[in-house]
């Protein structure tokens, strides 16, 4: 399999691009990983400055000029019309991965730095584009984004996107588990049977999650509902204690849900007459070592569940529907918005 290959790269110098590639070399060094780097310069190269003996060969005319000590060397040669960064990357041996500072405009998998002082803009080509990592919060992005001081989080998603069982290093260092979240099947394990995903070794983050879903009604019903007039009682007092119960029985009702210390739900309703339907909204907080998305759509579901059996006795042509992850923040994969979503205030 071919060494994968990450640019690191930012749209203007001074966004700390250098700082990020020391710090997740690092980081995936302390994992096992053999990392290889690759730093684009504008200058000339520190090796090869004038009185340097490599800048003297080279100038007497030497095509290429190799310096050598006991356990490590450095290549100097002059450059064509090829792709440098191809040929270069071509020598690396015995690497597991290579993070490339700079050469944006290379056709590679992207990890765009953005800045606050430089502008909210993503200039990398979408198709490239596999992270964010920015001082910007809540910059909303088709990519996970990475805050600038989560360096932990960055590297989970560097060696889960790139360094896969089959490119990864010695097998001690792939997990079962890794290996099939590559294959995009969490809940089975590499035989095919299913499995509750061990989380134990991850870290507690705090996460967050929203979503919101909808019912649709005769416009008679709405109109009870607005009044409070079911015989039942209030419909959307009980749907929100209801949203709340279905998101503490998440980990009951859907079996490869983790049993999770919820540290705070909201449900809130938005009554849209024209259209004669009740949107709801459940947002989930907590802080452990998975998310909480389907906490929050479990809760949507058990109060749009609820309206209904309140409603149901005059109107059971009632339809629930758009049920959907709005927002969630936390974890490896960081901060996901839908497209074209607002979210609600707390």
């Amino acid at each position: 399999m071919p060494v994968p290959i990450l640019l690191i790269m930012a749209k203007a110098s001074g966004t700390g691009k250098t700082t990020i590639m020391e710090k997740l070399i690092a980081e995936l060094t302390l994992r096992g990983f053999r990392v290889g780097a690759v730093k684009h310069a504008s200058r000339q190269m520190d090796i090869d400055r004038p009185g340097k003996d490599s800048w003297r060969f080279t100038k007497a005319g030497a095509g290429a000029v190799a310096v050598i000590t006991n356990n490590q060397y450095a290549l100097i040669q002059k450059t064509g019309e090829r792709s440098l960064l191809t040929e270069i990357t071509g020598l690396f041996r015995e690497v597991d991965i290579i993070l490339v500072e700079g050469f944006k405009h290379e056709k590679l998998p992207k990890i765009e730095i953005i800045r606050a002082e430089m502008g909210s803009e993503i200039t990398a080509p979408p198709e490239e584009m596999v992270a964010v990592v920015t001082d910007i919060k809540g910059l909303e992005s088709a990519v996970p984004v990475f805050a600038l001081e989560d360096t932990n989080g960055l590297a989970d998603f560097v060696e889960l996107r790139f360094l896969g069982k089959e490119s990864g290093p010695a097998e001690e260092h792939t997990t079962d588990e890794e290996s099939a979240c590559f294959n995009g099947l969490t809940h089975f394990d590499s035989t095919g049977q299913a499995r509750m995903v061990n989380v134990t070794e991850k870290a507690a983050t705090h996460r967050e999650a929203q979503a919101c879903g909808e019912i649709t009604m005769a416009r008679e019903t709405l109109a009870l509902v607005q009044a409070g007039s079911m015989k039942k009682g209030d419909v959307l007092a009980v749907a929100r204690i209801a949203a709340i119960m279905g998101v503490k029985e998440t980990g009951r009702l859907i079996p490869m849900c983790h049993p999770l210390v919820i540290g705070g739900v909201s449900a809130d309703f938005h009554i849209d007459e024209p259209n004669c339907k009740i949107e709801v909204r459940v947002r989930v907080h907590m802080t452990g070592q998975t998310g909480v998305e389907m906490e929050a759509l479990t809760g949507v579901n058990i109060a749009l569940l609820t309206i209904y059996d309140m409603c149901k006795a005059v109107d059971k042509n009632m339809v629930l529907g758009n049920i959907r992850l709005i927002e969630k923040k936390g974890g490896k994969s960081g901060h996901y918005l839908r497209k074209g979503e607002t979210t609600w205030p707390e």
